[in-house]
């Protein structure tokens, strides 16, 4: 099971990344720091199928009809593996979106 974060907003996520955590305990990552904006950008849709706020499936003869909505998430993928979720971030314009996506 993956450890328990801290949630924080979307300015302190490069000050958040400058930290790790091992054994319950916050250490700092190994210099030199990460700087997201240079760390490849990468982007994965994923589907929402039948939103809750939609209400439950309508269709003919109560089979119902199943309704997907595709959500972009953004991520910057770093050197020694540290991969970050930047979707919000990038949103704010902190990062560099002419990066070639994959």
């Amino acid at each position: 099971m993956s450890p328990l974060t801290h949630s924080f907003p979307t300015s302190a996520l490069p000050t958040a990344v400058q930290t790790t955590t091992k054994n319950f305990q916050e250490t700092a990552r190994k210099p030199p720091g990460v700087n997201l904006s240079e760390c490849a950008l990468m982007e994965m849709v994923q589907y929402s199928c039948n939103p809750p706020e939609k209400g439950p499936p309508q269709g003919a003869a109560g089979g119902g009809v199943i309704e997907c909505e595709s959500v972009v998430r953004l991520f910057r993928r770093c050197a020694g593996g540290l991969t970050v979720e930047t979707t919000t971030w990038e949103r704010k314009g902190n990062g560099k979106k002419e990066e070639g996506k994959q």
